[in-house]
C-alpha cells in the first residue's frame, strides 16, 4: 500500500512538474497576430508556417486572422490590430502614399499569378468592352491584376468595362456561372473550380513579362523599430514554412487541402505546381516599381518615387547573409 501511494505521490509530482515546464514555455512565447487574405495558393506561406509549428520553433505564438482583401488587412495593420499582415498588389504603396509608414519586409510572389476567365460565349478579351467585369474587392490584387490585363487590350477600366466587387475566389467563379458578371481574374485553386464549370481561359497573366510585388509580408516602421526581433523571428518562420512547402510536396498539399477544404487531387497538384513552387526564396521585396507606375495614373505622388521607399529588404539580406536562408534551402 505504501509502494502504491508513493508511485501515486511521483505519478503526482511529475504531472505538476510537467504541467508547469509547459506553462512557462508557453509564457515564453511573443504573442503576435497576423492577417492574410481568404484562402489562396499565394497566401499559403502564412498556413504552411502554422502548420510547420514554425511559429513556435521561433518563438512566437502566432494567431493568423483570414481577411478577404488587402485593403481591410491594411485598415486592421493600420490600426495595430495585426501588426504585420501579408499583402499584395498596390493596396500597401498607395497607403504609404497616402502618408502611412507602411513597408513590404517580403516578397514571397513576384509574377502575377492570375487568370481571366469568362463566361463561354466570350472568345477575345477585346469582346470585354461594354461587358461587366468582377473583381474580388476594390483596390485589392484581384483588382490591379484585372485593370493591368484590361489595359493590354486597349480596354479602358473606368470606362469600357463596368467593373463590380464579387466576395472571394469561390463566389467570383459563382458570379461568372450565374451570369452576374461576364469575367474576373482569379488565381489557383478557383481557376481549376472554373475550368470544371467549363468556363473560358482567356488569359495567363502569369505570362506577362513583369515583376510585381503579388504578394508578401507588410508591417509599418513603426512596429519594426519597436519589435524588430519579434518581425525578424516571424520573417524566419514564414521562409521556413515556404521551403519546406517546396520540399516537402505531400505536407504542401495536405496544407492547402485543410484550408482549401478539398481533397481534390487534380486541384491540388496543379496548385502547388502552378504557385508552391514558384515561391520567391529568398523574398526580398520586388516589384515595386511597376506599383509605382502604375499607379502614376490615379495618383500624382507616385510619380518620381523611388520604390526603396516603400521596401526595406534589410532583414531578409541579414538572413540570408548569415546562412539561414541556404541552410534551409539545401537540399532542396
Amino acid at each position: 500500500m505504501m509502494t502504491r501511494r508513493l508511485a501515486i505521490c511521483c505519478a503526482l509530482m511529475l504531472a505538476i512538474c510537467s504541467s508547469s515546464i509547459l506553462v512557462a514555455q508557453e509564457k515564453k512565447l511573443d504573442k503576435l497576430r497576423v492577417g492574410g487574405g481568404s484562402a489562396s495558393a499565394t497566401q499559403m506561406s502564412l498556413w504552411l508556417a502554422k502548420e510547420g509549428n514554425y511559429y513556435e520553433k521561433h518563438g512566437l505564438n502566432v494567431e493568423v486572422i483570414s481577411i478577404p482583401g488587402s485593403s481591410l488587412a491594411i485598415q486592421a495593420m493600420l490600426s495595430g490590430e495585426l501588426p504585420i499582415i501579408q499583402a499584395g498588389g498596390a493596396g500597401p504603396i498607395q497607403a504609404n502614399l497616402s502618408g502611412t509608414d507602411t513597408v513590404v519586409i517580403a516578397t514571397i510572389a513576384k509574377k502575377f499569378n492570375w487568370w481571366i476567365f469568362s463566361q463561354p460565349n466570350i472568345t477575345r478579351m477585346e469582346d470585354l468592352k461594354g461587358k461587366v467585369f468582377g473583381t474580388t474587392r476594390f483596390g485589392t490584387q484581384s483588382d490591379l491584376a484585372s485593370r493591368i490585363a484590361l489595359r493590354r487590350f486597349g480596354i479602358d477600366p473606368e470606362r469600357d468595362v463596368t467593373m463590380v466587387q464579387t466576395g472571394g475566389p469561390a463566389e467570383t467563379v459563382g458570379a461568372m456561372v450565374a451570369g452576374k458578371v461576364h469575367a474576373a481574374a482569379i488565381t489557383p485553386p478557383a481557376t481549376l473550380q472554373a475550368k470544371k464549370m467549363k468556363l473560358r481561359d482567356l488569359y495567363d497573366l502569369s505570362k506577362l513579362d513583369l515583376e510585381i510585388h503579388a504578394n508578401g509580408l507588410v508591417t509599418t516602421r513603426k512596429f519594426i523599430k519597436s519589435s524588430e526581433d519579434v518581425v525578424r523571428r516571424f520573417l524566419m518562420a514564414y521562409i521556413e514554412g515556404a521551403v519546406r512547402g517546396q520540399k516537402d510536396k505531400a505536407f504542401a498539399m495536405k496544407t492547402m487541402g485543410k484550408y482549401f477544404r478539398t481533397d481534390d487531387r487534380e486541384m491540388l497538384e496543379e496548385t502547388y505546381e502552378l504557385i508552391i513552387r514558384g515561391f520567391n526564396i529568398p523574398p526580398y521585396p520586388a516589384g515595386i516599381a511597376s506599383l509605382l507606375q502604375d499607379l502614376e495614373k490615379q495618383n500624382p505622388k507616385a510619380k518620381g518615387a523611388k520604390p526603396e521607399e516603400f521596401a526595406d529588404s534589410r532583414l531578409v539580406r541579414e538572413l540570408e547573409q548569415s546562412g539561414f536562408i541556404k541552410s534551409l534551402m539545401a537540399g532542396r
